[in-house]
């Protein structure tokens, strides 16, 4: 009997893995998350406090946690549903808000087209019980579609049906409905705008240009270009990387490129490498990044190139505003950055001669005076908890 009684102390079993120790925590039911959150919410006096149940959570990007910053402040009790069946389980008479994020799981493991429709068809006939049982569905739109696709024209298919099922649908860039049109409809008497946060007083921001430039080995009178994020084919950076001998021509020689991220398809890659052999002028940073490395690379750019083939948000463009950093977009992101459009070289997607050209203008927009501390003030505007104050309040005014 006492060991049992002691057992029951027990701290949680913990393992390694790659060197490091990992705590193996429980899962917690989702009714029990539902039941904390009601807790919370009466705790703080929100007798009419809502319940907001995300999914998926992702853990490798901060969005959700800066998005969701303010909610109890604001009446809102917000937490992650491991599956969409968790959102079919909640506690009976309690309706919950469900939130929907990234798609791409409803036709995860899809073997083919047929295979991935048939899952998204699963997928929608659950959001559709969700609905019936008095849910309230919302989805914010974070890409036109997922990336690296399997199955776009399904994926289209499911997207269209999911904005018809929603009742709410929260966009970030203001052209969303006009980018998205091609594939499918976003009505537009569902959307709600929010602007996506800046990531002011997310990242470490405390290196100088010059220490950050001297860890990378590059020169004060270089002019650093930087490639950041998941490596991927609808990043463009293959694109981008076929034109650098004009880019060099046009800066008589002084570019240097810095790519940093994590390698996501290795054929992809395995392009970059073939393209960037021998070359003096680039730098290839592949792997994960921590929150303290990502001023290394913003804070030792003059610019942040973004020659996405097909998007409709960026949090890397984010990411740039929040360390001063100026930035070369499609005009298909310009959208996001009207408020600061003199700080910003937009191009033709199509036309990469002009994105050399936006390049060489955003040189010249770095070594403007103010470059730098207008498009902090501006990140420093979205900056995560306004931005999450913005999302309730205009949610407050929808439900």
């Amino acid at each position: 009997m006492l060991a049992k009684f002691l057992g029951l102390f027990k701290r949680p079993a913990k393992s390694t893995r790659l060197g490091r120790v990992v705590s193996q925590k429980p899962l917690r039911p989702f009714g029990a998350k539902c039941a904390d959150a009601t807790a919370l919410l009466k705790a703080k006096g929100y007798s009419g406090g809502k319940l907001l149940a995300y999914y998926p959570r992702v853990k490798q990007n901060p969005f959700q946690q800066m998005l969701y910053a303010s909610g109890f402040e604001s009446g809102f009790a917000c937490f992650d549903a491991l599956s969409v069946d968790d959102l079919l389980a909640g506690p009976k008479g309690q309706p919950l808000i469900a939130h929907y994020h990234w798609l791409y799981n409803a036709m995860k493991g899809a073997k083919n087209a047929q295979d991935a429709a048939s899952m998204a068809l699963v997928f929608l006939d659950k959001v559709r019980t969700q609905k019936d049982a008095g849910h309230t569905v919302i989805w914010t739109v974070h890409n036109i579609l997922s990336h690296n696709s399997a199955f776009p024209e399904e994926e289209a298919t499911l997207r269209a049906e999911m904005a018809k099922l929603a009742d709410h649908i929260h966009i970030m860039n203001p052209d969303t409905v006009a980018l998205c049109a091609p594939y499918y409809e976003v009505p537009e008497h569902k959307v709600f705008h929010v602007p996506h946060p800046s990531y002011s007083g997310v990242y470490g921001d405390y290196l100088s240009k010059t220490e950050a430039r001297h860890t990378l080995g590059l020169q004060a009178a270089d002019k650093v270009f930087l490639l950041f994020g998941s490596m991927m084919p609808q990043k463009g950076s293959l694109r981008f990387l076929a034109q650098l001998d004009a880019l060099q021509e046009a800066l008589q020689g002084r570019a240097r490129i810095v790519i940093a991220g994590k390698a996501n398809d290795e054929a992809y890659m395995a392009k970059v490498m073939r393209l960037i052999a021998g070359r003096g002028d680039v730098q290839l940073h592949s792997g994960y990044v921590g929150d303290q490395q990502v001023q290394l690379y913003f804070k030792a750019a003059d610019v942040a190139v973004c020659p996405y083939a097909l998007t409709l948000n960026s949090g890397v463009v984010m990411t740039a505003a929040s360390f001063g950093r100026p930035i070369v977009v499609p005009n298909a992101l310009a959208g996001m950055l009207v408020d600061v459009a003199r700080q910003t070289a937009a191009y033709d997607i199509e036309d990469m001669d002009a994105c050399i050209a936006a390049c060489v203008k955003a040189v010249a927009i770095s070594e403007v005076a103010d470059t730098e501390a207008v498009l902090r003030n501006w990140a420093q505007s979205l900056a995560p908890r306004h931005v999450s104050n913005r999302f309730f309040d205009v949610l407050r005014g929808c439900l």
